[in-house]
């Protein structure tokens, strides 16, 4: 069985295609700091605990983003369901 599988090139040509991503987005002047340490810091961890890590995060800030839906209904809805 070859390394290269169809559609995916190499190993080395994948790796190094996620190695020039991650160096697009930390040398990215309009990345933020925040994503560029994470980013930097995920590449060096193992993996399975990074997307373990990821999968928490995210259910994190969807619970958040849904709080502040429910915040902004709550502000433009009156009491009786009508818009203020």
């Amino acid at each position: 069985m070859s390394e290269t599988q169809q559609g995916y090139g190499s190993l080395e040509q994948q790796l190094k295609a996620l190695e020039n991503s991650v160096h697009t987005i930390t040398t990215d002047p309009a990345a933020s700091h925040w994503l560029k340490r994470a980013v930097t810091e995920l590449w060096e961890r193992d993996v399975v605990d990074a997307l373990n890590d990821l999968d928490m995060l995210r259910d994190l800030l969807e619970a958040k983003h849904q709080a502040h839906v429910l915040t902004l209904k709550r502000m433009v809805m009156s009491d009786n369901g009508t818009r203020h």
